[in-house]
């Protein structure tokens, strides 16, 4: 064999295997297309009086094999007890080879960010193969270590859990649709206007650190930090006094915290302006319209949203207004123990 056609093979080669190198680690999935229907749940006991109770719905849509992936996800986060609490969190966002979307319902804008090369996501780093399940009529392999749990099938998470303390989120699959069109474009991303992000620019907001929003969030990033001290000191969960696994559940519920003694003093603001604006008026409609701020504020504190006033006049007035003057006075006595409190366990006791 001449040398050119050695040269013109090897180089066939190693052509070959770049191309075969190139389309295999675009396969995120080794399923072409699908969609995967979830049901969220999760909750747990994170003081003496406070429980926590997960619920939700999410949704993973992709085609090319994983290059292009649609997830959404509604969960509703409600915490009672003498913390009396309700999170709701809606997600959906678009990620492809080159960037991925993240609507910001809140600010009605959409983040758009470079998706960076050579990072690959292993869901199943660190987990050690355990067997298998059937889920949502698929026989996927389970991978489990420290407290977290999955079930993936083709590289297709359809079972995702962990916990601590106690404390539990799931997500897991139940209705499954594969290698059929499952119009991907339905996931409405709303026509917000695009903010774009350098991969590695920041400014000062972005630095400050964030609580994450959603309870699954915080549950597996402390989860991570509680496993990594017990492997650190060669111990287990069993192993920590009942202090210590008190102050693991503070750091979970941390946020539901900060969120809580920040909401109720403006909580005790708006009911006395309220009282105020219902003293002056004489009707029905008025006094509804004085209820207007407190009762957008009231959705984040319980599920009741009939807060309307339907008579102002004689007892019914006067029955309304005793009933305000009871719950300031209430708060009120309580804005002191609030403003010290330094964790959810202290903020439990002060809403005794």
């Amino acid at each position: 064999m001449s040398l050119y056609i050695k040269i013109i093979s090897l180089l066939f080669f190693i052509g070959s295997s770049i191309s075969l190198y190139a389309s295999t680690e675009q396969k995120k999935y080794d399923i072409q297309l699908g969609m995967i229907e979830y049901v969220i749940s999760g909750g747990g006991v994170l003081t003496n009086e406070t429980n926590l109770t997960i619920n939700g719905k999410g949704k993973l849509r992709f085609k090319e094999w994983g290059a292009v992936e649609l997830f959404e996800e509604a969960v509703e986060e409600v915490t009672s007890g003498t913390v009396k609490n309700i999170e709701t969190t809606q997600v959906c966002k678009k990620i492809n080879n080159k960037q991925k979307l993240d609507v910001d319902f809140e600010n009605k804008k959409i983040l758009e960010r470079k998706v960076p090369k050579g990072i690959k996501n292993n869901i199943t780093e660190g987990l050690v193969k355990k067997g298998h399940e059937i889920i949502a009529g698929y026989n996927c392999d389970i991978w489990k270590n420290n407290g977290i749990r999955k079930c993936i099938y083709k590289g297709v998470p359809l079972l995702v859990e962990y916990g601590m303390l106690g404390m539990r989120y799931q997500k897991k699959a139940v209705r499954v649709t594969l290698d059929i069109n499952t119009s991907l474009n339905q996931c409405t991303i709303p026509s917000y206007p695009v903010q774009k992000f350098a991969l590695f620019k920041t400014n000062l907001k972005t630095k400050s650190k964030k609580l994450p929003k959603e309870f699954s969030k915080r549950l597996l990033e402390i989860s991570k930090e509680l496993q990594t001290e017990l492997q650190e000191n060669n111990i287990t969960e069993a192993d920590l006094t009942v202090q210590q696994k008190k102050v693991w559940l503070q750091k979970i519920g941390e946020n539901i915290f900060q969120k809580q003694k920040e909401l109720l003093p403006q909580f005790l603001l708006s009911m006395q302006k309220a009282r105020v604006c219902l003293q002056q008026v004489s009707q029905w409609i008025e006094a509804n319209t004085c209820l207007e701020d407190l009762r957008q504020l009231k959705t984040q504190f319980t599920k009741d949203k009939d807060s309307n006033i339907d008579s102002w006049r004689g007892e019914e007035k006067e029955k309304v207004l005793d009933t305000f003057d009871e719950n300031i006075l209430i708060l009120e006595s309580k804005m002191k123990c609030i403003r010290a409190t330094q964790n959810i366990t202290d903020l439990s006791a002060c809403m005794k």
